[in-house]
């Protein structure tokens, strides 16, 4: 199962025990799974087509628990779509105003029989924990979540314009910012951010799905933090690769020269070391001294073989032989 399946998995054993919220939560429910269907002399039937039986089993305990229906469930096979098996709960026209009542979109009229007043319920969210409830019932009617380990992307799909207001007033008290686009006519609620992706689902209940996506999320700073590590190591390596090169060039030259035994015996002592272990960083080059020095006596020392290069060979040739640190090694 992938991590948006097993994060709705996880939201529909959420308890629900506040009536407010079941009623918000079947309302997002109904915005994003549930349809209307008009069946003869005017009767009702409102259905509800969902692909995850889990979700399908979350509808009918809301249903049963805060209107007392009892939904009939039945299978649907697509052979269109590869073989896609849906499940459909259907209430049925001596239920439907009940259940189309309770969302608001049924109100009796001046005969005291109930009128269809509204295509889309009329849910309340002035309460914290109804808009919590309305925001899982958006997540497990028209949410997806990417795997955390490939990136971080939440999306809500809204079917209509009052779908996606109430899911922007929701993100809204989390402190989430709204960002959207649209896709062939239909308008996505999105977020790209690992926090604000844990906010919601902290929100909604689906606490193992947060502790997956932070454990993962660690997982690829430490191994981020790693490869930058290694990457500078390669580098400044590289870096002082170059430099030994250029100072063991510049070192034969100036052996092959008169001027180097008259040169002091420390800078003498410097240059054979340096041509003897090219591979050494200037620190364990100066380790190798008699007596041993640090990496700035060493560093001096370069600098002042650098300086005998110039007057002996040149000032062009010198220049063109030497890094822009005349030699010196690179910081780690």
């Amino acid at each position: 199962m992938s991590f948006s399946s097993d994060c709705k998995e996880e939201l529909c054993r959420v308890p629900s025990d506040k009536a407010c919220c079941r009623l918000a939560e079947l309302g997002a429910l109904y915005m994003t799974l549930g349809g209307l269907s008009l069946l003869g002399r005017g009767q009702l039937c409102v259905q509800f087509t969902v692909e995850s039986p889990a979700i399908a089993r979350r509808v009918f305990v809301l249903l049963r628990k805060e209107a007392q229906i009892l939904a009939q469930l039945h299978y649907v096979t697509h052979a269109r779509f590869g073989g896609v098996r849906k499940c459909v709960l259907t209430v049925g026209p001596k239920q439907a105003p009940a259940l189309l009542t309770k969302l608001k979109m049924m109100e009796p009229d001046e005969d005291g029989v109930p009128a269809l007043r509204a295509t889309t319920p009329r849910v309340k969210l002035n309460r914290d924990c109804c808009r919590r409830a309305f925001l899982r019932g958006a997540l497990l009617g028209c949410g997806t979540i990417s795997n955390p380990e490939h990136g971080y992307h939440l999306e809500m799909t809204a079917r209509d314009e009052a779908l996606r207001l109430n899911i922007a007033k929701c993100l809204q008290s989390l402190g989430v910012p709204v960002k959207q686009t649209e896709r062939h006519g239909v308008v996505s609620l999105y977020c790209k951010q690992s926090d604000q992706i844990a906010t919601i689902l902290t929100a909604t209940g689906a606490h193992q799905a947060v502790t997956t996506l932070e454990s993962l999320r660690v997982q690829r700073q430490v191994l981020g933090t790693v490869n930058r590590a290694m990457n500078c190591d390669s580098a400044n390596l590289q870096k002082q690769m170059n430099a030994s090169d250029l100072q063991i060039s510049l070192i034969t030259a100036l052996m092959a020269s008169e001027r180097f035994s008259a040169m002091p015996p420390a800078l003498q002592e410097v240059a054979r070391a340096r041509v003897q272990a090219p591979d050494m960083s200037l620190e364990e080059l100066g380790q190798t001294l008699t007596p041993p020095i640090g990496k700035s006596g060493v560093n001096h020392r370069m600098r002042r073989l650098i300086q005998f290069a110039r007057e002996e060979l040149g000032k062009a040739t010198a220049t063109e032989m030497l890094p822009e640190s005349e030699g010196a090694e690179p910081n780690p």
